[in-house]
């Protein structure tokens, strides 16, 4: 896959390469045996004791009637119903990179992808930009999606980078943030407060009321 950003100093072209858990960590496959040494597979066990081996559920996409919908005909809403339309691909397009931007944004992200990339041209600027440490954002779709993830280039000693990324989600805590604690308590008095102390007892006719 190859990633085309422009500038005011010319065309940039470099060859992406995933960089995932394998090529970082290697992997190993764990193979799950029986007594007997056959090798084990997964498998579903319905409510009824029908025992579902790989292989043999799917699923499909329903309307409100229950008739199954094709993938490519299935469409996305928000939450007012609106129909949402993809955005096109970027790759094979030049596209212009925003910034530079601040760290705090990107430190706002998590990342979901990252790429190595592979220097096939550089123009001279966006090279000086990135040796000194400056972050750009670049629209990356490899394909149409109505969620347009951002995604981030950047470079160290080791090379130069792009990171796909999602809003986070969560607020971060500082050691030394002050924690405010929220009053759980209404402006009522509290129950037990109007709880009486000592009890009368009255006694009349011989019973107790």
């Amino acid at each position: 896959m190859i990633l085309e950003i422009e500038t005011d100093g010319g065309l940039s072209e470099f060859i992406m390469k995933p960089i995932d858990r394998k090529s970082r960590q290697g992997m190993t496959k764990k193979i799950a045996l029986d007594a007997q040494g056959r090798q084990c597979t997964t498998a579903l066990l319905t409510h009824d004791g029908i025992c579902l081996g790989n292989g043999s559920t799917a699923e499909l996409y329903e309307d409100i009637d229950g008739n199954s919908i094709e993938h490519g005909d299935v469409m996305q809403t928000d939450d007012n119903g609106n129909t949402l339309r993809n955005l096109p691909i970027t790759t094979g397009r030049p596209q212009r990179p925003i910034g530079p931007i601040q760290p705090e944004e990107l430190l706002e992200h998590t990342v979901i992808r990252a790429y190595a990339l592979s220097r096939v041209l550089v123009a001279m600027d966006l090279n000086n930009s990135l040796v000194a440490g400056d972050i750009y954002k670049v629209a990356f779709r490899p394909r149409a999606t109505v969620v347009d993830h951002p995604a981030y280039l950047l470079s160290n000693n080791t090379g130069i980078f792009l990171l796909q990324c999602k809003p986070a989600l969560f607020e971060f805590i500082r050691l030394d943030q002050p924690i405010v604690l929220e009053e759980d308590l209404d402006d009522e008095d509290d129950l037990w407060d109007d709880w009486p102390q000592q009890t009368e007892v009255i006694i009349t006719g011989g019973e107790q009321w």
